[in-house]
């Protein structure tokens, strides 16, 4: 994940993890600070409907994220200051933690875990990670116990989608269909434009590399684009105002007025998520 929280991510083992233990996380205070997320393909539509999708390097070219924080430094929107979920829908490698993806050594994908957490523990106290060995346990036997195996599947089912998401992410960009998100920026965003003026032969070509989708999604989360960053000004603004009349931290309400404030500058938006999950 790309500004992710300064905690180790380490392939999952036995051997290193057998006596390891670990809790769903409280809140998503963990996601704070995180700037983008990694979706796949199957996952485009939905995530295109709260956030903005954006492209980022990945191990064979652009890679598609959704966008939790407009500008380069501060906090997400979409995490509220007692660690509630703010948008209507969670990705699947947030609802994983604090188990992750990684390149794995031999390709593909390895699971991981995010060590040094208070969601995870080196030794008992919490649920297990991996099913009890024990002298009935044949070589089939299940590895992950059952809630570990959970958020296993979730990241199963995107690391499996990963190859057809780099074929449509490499599509868009091979046909001139990907332009910078901001001058000076990593991230890549959909060229509106240029997909405008889009041609038959192109559209085929699309079509063949399963990237329509993903275009038609781009296309529509761009709308979330100006309300993220007039919301972030706003917040970014009465943090400023409380600070110099050192005042309670920001709460509730004033996300909201954020929100809101961000709404009346312009009547032709997608309509932000609401105050609570």
């Amino acid at each position: 994940m790309r500004d992710t929280v300064n905690q180790p991510l380490q392939p999952l083992r036995r051997e290193r993890h057998g006596h390891w233990s670990w809790q769903p996380p409280r809140d998503y205070g963990f996601a704070r600070a995180l700037r983008a997320v990694p979706v796949t393909l199957s996952e485009a539509t939905a995530a295109a409907a709260c956030f903005p999708l954006v492209f980022g390097d990945g191990a064979e070219g652009p890679m598609p994220l959704v966008l939790l924080r407009h500008a380069a430094s501060g906090a997400s929107l979409f995490v509220g200051p007692d660690g509630d979920w703010r948008a209507a829908w969670l990705p699947s490698r947030l609802a994983a933690w604090p188990f992750d993806l990684i390149p794995a050594s031999t390709g593909g994908q390895a699971l991981a875990l995010h060590e040094g957490n208070d969601a995870v523990r080196d030794g008992s106290g919490g649920l297990p990670i991996f099913a009890a060995l024990g002298s009935r346990d044949g070589p089939n036997a299940p590895d992950l116990a059952p809630d570990a195996a959970r958020c296993a599947a979730l990241l199963r089912n995107q690391a499996e989608d990963l190859p057809a998401t780099a074929r449509a992410a490499v599509a868009l960009q091979r046909l001139g269909l990907l332009t910078a998100l901001a001058e000076g920026e990593d991230f890549l965003i959909v060229d509106a434009e240029a997909a405008a003026a889009l041609g038959e032969d192109t559209v085929l070509a699309l079509h063949r590399a399963g990237a329509l989708g993903l275009l038609h999604a781009a296309l529509v989360s761009l709308a979330h684009l100006p309300w993220m960053a007039r919301a972030e000004q706003h917040l970014a603004a009465g943090r400023a105002d409380r600070g110099r009349a050192r005042t309670a931290p920001a709460n509730s309400s004033s996300f909201l007025a954020a929100l809101s404030a961000a709404q009346s500058a312009e009547t032709n938006f997608i309509e932000p998520p609401s105050g609570s999950s």
